[in-house]
């Protein structure tokens, strides 16, 4: 009977012990390893260039609105203990840091930028400043956050015992926001502001090492913030391919007498 409630008091406190840890061993295992932001170039490749010239002037990134290092905060749980039975649930939220992330992002972002210009702009891109125009790049919001659950149960009976476990991740929510200004003699000509979310599926498979869930999860993360950056650059070049189009065509010979015309033949 004395071996018996020893025996009980030691699981008791080891069930308990994981329970209250999980949060500060999942952040740590999520701070072990940085991940790349692979810039994939699949967008259509411009058939035509313009002898406009821009270049990529300065880029804004408060790094206050992005921790340093991934934050793992427990948000709720319950330990419900029974007469030979111990179950346990646990939820946590996963934000994002630098430090899953490989590359400095400002860096990541100017040249992802310049190789898709190079790619799918209709104009060209000068690195000598002697351009005709320039880009300011404002990174205005960059979050990546998702759900991390743990649960399990402890049986026991007299000298016998059993345990199992569970970890649940995601799905991550992954937000960013990119704002630009074209500039023409440090004038601004045109602005744009686009945004671009990514979630990501839920990790349920079965692993022997939780500590590999959590780095799975890690890497869904940064490929869900890398999207975004794709996503967000290509909707820039767009936009400026549009802008540089319409332009030319207010600039054609006639142009402004045609759409003077268009303009009175509309019903009022």
């Amino acid at each position: 009977m004395k071996y018996f409630s020893k025996s009980l008091v030691i699981l008791t406190g080891l069930t308990l012990f994981v329970n209250c840890t999980s949060s500060k061993k999942i952040q740590k295992s999520m701070n072990s390893k940085s991940y790349s932001m692979a810039y994939l170039m699949d967008s259509k490749i411009s058939d035509t260039k313009k002898n406009t010239t821009v270049t990529i002037d300065t880029i804004f990134f408060d790094s206050n609105i992005l921790s340093d290092t991934t934050k793992v905060k427990r948000e709720k749980s319950w330990f419900l203990p029974l007469v030979f039975v111990y179950i346990w649930n646990s939820q946590s939220k996963c934000v994002q840091g630098k430090s899953m992330i490989e590359e400095d992002i400002p860096v990541f972002l100017k040249k992802s930028m310049i190789n898709e210009i190079n790619r799918s702009g209709n104009f060209k891109m000068d690195t000598l400043n002697h351009a005709d125009y320039k880009i300011e790049l404002s990174i205005d919001n960059i979050k990546t956050e998702g759900p991390y659950a743990s649960s399990g149960f402890l049986y026991f009976a007299l000298y016998v015992y059993g345990s199992s476990h569970t970890d649940r991740a995601g799905p991550a929510t992954s937000n960013l926001t990119v704002s630009y200004k074209l500039k023409k003699d440090e004038q601004i000509i045109h602005s744009n502001s686009f945004n671009s979310e990514k979630i990501t599926e839920q990790i349920k498979k079965r692993y022997t090492h939780t500590n590999n869930l959590q780095q799975d999860y890690a890497i869904s993360m940064v490929e869900a913030t890398s999207y975004n950056f794709k996503n967000v650059i290509e909707l820039i070049v767009n936009d400026i391919n549009s802008y540089f189009g319409n332009r030319e065509g207010l600039e054609m010979p006639g142009a402004t007498e045609s759409i003077k015309k268009t303009l009175e033949q509309l019903p009022m």
